[in-house]
């Protein structure tokens, strides 16, 4: 970390744009469980979508396997990324932030007393491969987070209940019904009508009179 730098994400799109947050721990989780140090509630985030490390020259960002993926300017990671002042970060398809870093911002400033521009920088070296830190530093990705239900994705679902009830509701209708026509069609093949209590009055038989 650079002496006196400063860093900060500011919400460009998503439940509460312009909203700021200060980085100023060593480790920064983000996601949509209240337990975070950046809750961002919506429906693309996942509990716990992403994590900020501090590396020697700012803060690098990596997915904690999240479901709509951490992007970092448009290209999704799929390994810890360090970050420059300026890169877009989203969560998601929904959600987008801004990593603005002091030191990168004073890049570029005008020089003092003439009023005229500074003189143009020489050019850049090629940008490390995502995950290097810039400057030939190495970094050390975290260790993932504890098992359990906090590292956890969303768990799925269990059956529809529901849906099992009105199932065997139905079929036991069904089976009801089969048993009812089979017994009136026993009782008319065999000419039972006599046999019942009542059949007289039910079904109009001609019955001898019970003694």
């Amino acid at each position: 970390m650079q002496p006196g730098a400063t860093y900060r994400l500011i919400v460009r799109r998503g439940p509460q744009p312009n909203q700021q947050y200060d980085l100023t721990r060593d480790t920064i989780t983000i996601g949509r469980d209240i337990t975070n140090d950046i809750v961002i509630n919506d429906p693309e985030v996942s509990r716990h979508h992403s994590r900020l490390v501090r590396t020697a020259t700012g803060y690098a960002i990596e997915d904690l396997r999240s479901t709509n993926g951490t992007f970092v300017n448009r290209q999704r990671i799929t390994s810890p990324t360090q970050l420059s002042h300026g890169d877009l970060i989203g969560l998601g398809e929904t959600v987008t932030l801004v990593f603005e870093s002091s030191m990168g911002a004073n890049v570029g400033a005008t020089l003092p007393g003439s009023g005229s521009s500074a003189p143009p920088s020489a050019p850049q070296p090629p940008a490390a491969p995502a995950g290097a830190a810039p400057g030939g530093a190495s970094y050390q990705p975290a260790p993932p987070p504890a098992p359990g239900p906090v590292a956890r994705e969303e768990e799925s679902e269990g059956p529809d209940v529901n849906r099992l009830i009105v199932i065997g509701c139905g079929a036991l209708t069904l089976i009801f019904c089969c048993l009812l026509v089979g017994g009136a069609i026993a009782v008319d093949q065999l000419n039972l009508y006599c046999d019942l209590p009542f059949a007289s009055q039910l079904f109009g038989a001609n019955c001898p009179p019970i003694p």
